[in-house]
């Protein structure tokens, strides 16, 4: 038999658990107050007899026996609820006064206290127990002076009914809480869990409901909203690029079919031929950076090269970039100048910083036209360290700056050039494994490109 789901929650156990160990110190908390108050009791039954027992000493001091004998006569007398008990007996065991008629035969501790049970008091059936104390008074006289424990018992019995109802009541209202806990709990779970399989079936816009009490619950849930963004950013980058790889290779993927077919059907120059060779080599060294562009994007955004990364100089890393490029400047009549300060450092991937650094600096030499200027710098800006590649092209418009850092974004002035649309994402991935800040800016005219990394302690200040 599978019990309901509300029995079988973890918060429904764990509420029985901690009521299992609450009852458990309850019952022991009950018990030490059972006994304390039965020592108490008892000690306050002591303290009467051997007050009346003082009583009656200074009765025998002043009266004798015969005085004392009519004392204990007067109050066995009115005592009517019979809760002392009175014995005066002669050096022969006599009874002389009292409600006691025998001396009991149970056994006197050290100090003289006797426990034991009465069935007559007076002429009445009585049965209770009685403590008392005895007393060897002179001419071998003997006193015994008691009281009654049959009303300390009803108090003791009394306290521990009172003590047995709240921890029935306490058990009670544990579980009731316990089960309205869980059910609140559960709710909330299946809700979130609901979410969840609507997502599973498809619908990556779900997403989990926060309450106004920003709990341990509404932190899951912030959590795997959060993740769900992230997921849903990534599916959707991936379906962008699945459908701009089918688009963007499918043009030069048909010019290379092209120029072969023509080449078998048509072409029997030896020349004619290379050049047909030379220009498939081209295009299929397009598409294969394009592969290997998307790969180290993909290898970014997974976090792979994590366990690659080292301490590294930027401005050594600026200024193999400048002098990689400077040919390339120089052919086309751009200033290409490197300007970098000294003693920083950075953690990350050498391999992926260089080939992002080397996208910055190859788009400002793409877009900038003769006579231009290229800029690349490393400074320290507060907090961060900072790598910038700074051109006087003709710029990027601030609306288009967001769009420009997705895979296979061109703009219609850019077209014309040669390009996958991969360089700034493929900075921005870096940027984000590395925990650095991509940011665009005008440079009035041209644009400036900034990657701000977190600068460490041991860094040097300007």
């Amino acid at each position: 038999m599978q019990l309901p789901p509300l029995l079988r929650a973890t918060t429904f156990r764990l509420a029985l658990s901690y009521l299992g160990i609450f009852t458990v110190s309850a019952m022991a908390l009950l018990a030490l107050v059972s006994w304390s108050t039965s020592v108490f009791i008892e000690w306050q039954v002591q303290e009467t007899v051997e007050a009346e027992a003082t009583g009656l000493s200074e009765q025998y001091r002043e009266r004798g026996i015969r005085g004392l004998a009519e004392v204990i006569a007067g109050r066995a007398g009115q005592d009517l609820d019979r809760r002392a008990v009175y014995l005066l007996s002669g050096p022969n065991g006599t009874r002389i006064a009292g409600n006691l008629y025998g001396w009991p035969s149970e056994s006197i501790d050290s100090a003289g206290w006797i426990r034991f049970s009465i069935e007559r008091m007076g002429s009445e059936n009585f049965a209770t127990e009685v403590l008392g104390r005895t007393y060897v008074l002179p001419d071998d006289h003997q006193l015994l002076v008691g009281r009654s424990l049959h009303e300390a018992k009803r108090v003791k019995s009394a306290i521990n009914r009172a003590l047995g109802w709240g921890l029935a009541l306490t058990i009670l209202l544990g579980i009731i809480g316990g089960y309205f806990t869980s059910r609140h709990l559960l709710q909330r779970v299946e809700a979130m869990n609901r979410t969840a399989k609507r997502i599973i079936g498809g619908d990556m816009k779900s997403r989990m409901k926060l309450s106004d009490t920003r709990d341990e619950f509404d932190q899951l849930a912030a959590g795997f909203n959060e993740m769900m963004d992230e997921i849903e950013r990534l599916v959707e980058s991936i379906r962008t690029v699945t459908d701009n790889v089918a688009h963007d290779l499918r043009t030069p993927l048909n010019r290379l079919r092209s120029r072969i077919d023509v080449a078998l059907l048509s072409e029997t120059d030896p020349a004619a031929l290379r050049r047909t060779l030379e220009e498939t080599l081209a295009e299929a060294d397009d598409i294969l950076a394009t592969f290997n562009a998307i790969l180290t994007i993909s290898s970014a955004e997974s976090g792979q090269r994590l366990h690659s990364f080292e301490p590294l100089d930027p401005a050594r890393l600026a200024e193999d970039i400048a002098e990689l490029y400077e040919p390339l400047a120089e052919e086309k009549g751009i200033a290409l100048t490197c300007a970098s300060q000294t003693g920083l450092i950075v953690d990350g991937d050498r391999h992926l910083l260089f080939q992002a650094l080397a996208n910055m600096v190859d788009n400002a030499v793409k877009y900038t036209p003769a006579g231009g200027t290229v800029q690349v710098g490393v400074s320290r800006n507060n907090q961060t360290i900072d790598i910038t590649v700074a051109d006087s092209g003709p710029g990027i418009a601030p609306d288009q700056h967001e769009r420009v850092l997705e895979r296979f974004v061109r703009l219609d002035a850019t077209r014309s050039t040669p390009g996958n649309g991969l360089g700034l994402s493929l900075v921005n991935a870096v940027a984000r494994l590395h925990g650095a800040a991509l940011r665009l800016a005008d440079n009035a005219p041209g644009l400036t490109v900034r990657l701000c990394f977190p600068a460490s302690n041991g860094n040097g200040q300007d």
